[in-house]
């Protein structure tokens, strides 16, 4: 099973959900989509706009690939869980968010080389890169993720400071 999720963000994400949905029947196995605000909603796949937490971490582990804006907290939760992830960032150009740091997001993790996440920029290319991400995933391994425990450092050293 390949998991869709675009996150909580009021703005659509209609760009990959419409190239999922163009894809889907072109891809091995079920797909499962949450669209959150988006307007549009895959007709090749199985979707929804919001789950309790507690079922999105089962989709998550349960899943061959997760395919993901890049939000932080889904790329931590594959990391811990050795779920493979392909990373299509919102993009502030299509009205997908306020900026660009989803783009900075990726652009990090590009550098860092990391084989359990792939990144894909061009909806294009997404056919591609979500069929190589499967290939290679018996290479991820769930591991200790730092940035996890650095993220909620972080926000308590904000609250008690405030």
């Amino acid at each position: 099973m390949i998991f869709v999720t675009v996150g909580n963000d009021h703005r659509a994400f209609d760009r990959l959900l419409k190239k999922i949905d163009e894809i889907a029947l072109r891809i091995p196995g079920k797909i499962v989509v949450q669209k959150g605000y988006s307007g549009y909603c895959p007709r090749n796949a199985e979707c929804f706009d919001f789950i309790p937490m507690s079922q999105a971490m089962d989709y998550i582990k349960g899943a061959e690939l997760v395919v993901s804006h890049a939000g932080i907290g889904t790329i931590i939760l594959c990391r811990e869980h050795g779920v493979p992830l392909l990373i299509f960032p919102r993009r502030r150009q299509f009205g997908e968010h306020m900026n660009d740091h989803q783009m900075e997001v990726a652009r990090a993790l590009e550098e860092r080389g990391d084989g359990q996440v792939t990144v894909v920029h061009d909806e294009e290319q997404l056919e591609k890169g979500i069929l190589e991400a499967l290939e290679n995933r018996g290479r991820c391994v769930p591991g200790k993720n730092p940035g996890r425990a650095n993220l909620i450092r972080t926000i308590r050293e904000f609250i008690e400071g405030a």
